[in-house]
């Protein structure tokens, strides 16, 4: 990797290095030096940009607050249709294959935040927020009777993110459920609990 000059540049490039290695190697066995391997610089160089490796957390979150939250909406913003609105949300929440980095991240750092109160805040406002696109969907077409919710919609909305942490976990761990069938799996319960068939001929869209 050509190690780039510029302070900024070079702080994103020890971040993508640190990222990589904790990938890697986990990050409960992930010290400065593999971090500084993965840079191809000097552990002083990895220190002096980058103090701690928990500060990747905050970093992680945010990305993933961009990619599962802010980016989902705005999609749901470009669709009428509630099924199509729904159908989107649905294919962007799981892993894009067992090797996805952010997905590989989140899974690391989830154990802290059972020991730390700042994780453990950033870890809950990413589920409510997922939640509350959910919820948003589904009221949307409710009232527009497309749906027939057969349980409250802030249930629905709980459970869909939660399949979507349980499955993601079995597609990046690479046991018996794939990327694809965890998708149909979401799209069936889905269909089922908003009482609307045509969901399911929606998921390839």
């Amino acid at each position: 990797m050509a190690r780039p000059k510029r302070q900024d540049a070079r702080r994103e490039y020890l971040v993508a290095a640190a990222r990589a290695a904790i990938v890697r190697r986990g990050l409960a066995f992930t010290r400065v030096r593999d971090v500084a391997d993965q840079a191809g610089v000097a552990t002083g160089t990895v220190t002096y940009y980058f103090r701690e490796l928990d500060e990747l957390f905050d970093l992680v979150f945010a990305e993933a607050v961009s990619r599962f939250c802010t980016a989902r909406e705005e999609e749901v913003a470009l669709r009428e249709d509630p099924v199509l609105q729904l159908a989107c949300v649905l294919r962007t929440g799981l892993p894009t294959e067992p090797e996805d980095e952010l997905c590989c991240l989140l899974y690391e750092f989830s154990p802290q935040a059972r020991r730390r109160a700042d994780d453990a805040s950033l870890r809950r406002q990413l589920y409510e927020r997922q939640v509350a696109l959910y919820r948003k969907v589904l009221e949307t077409g409710a009232v527009a009777g497309v749906f027939d919710l057969r349980s409250p919609s802030s249930e629905i909305a709980a459970n869909l993110v939660a399949l979507e942490d349980a499955y993601g976990y079995h597609v990046m761990a690479r046991t018996s459920m794939t990327r694809a069938q965890a998708e149909r799996h979401l799209f069936g319960y889905a269909a089922l609990a908003c009482g609307t068939p045509r969901l399911l001929s929606a998921a390839g869209h």
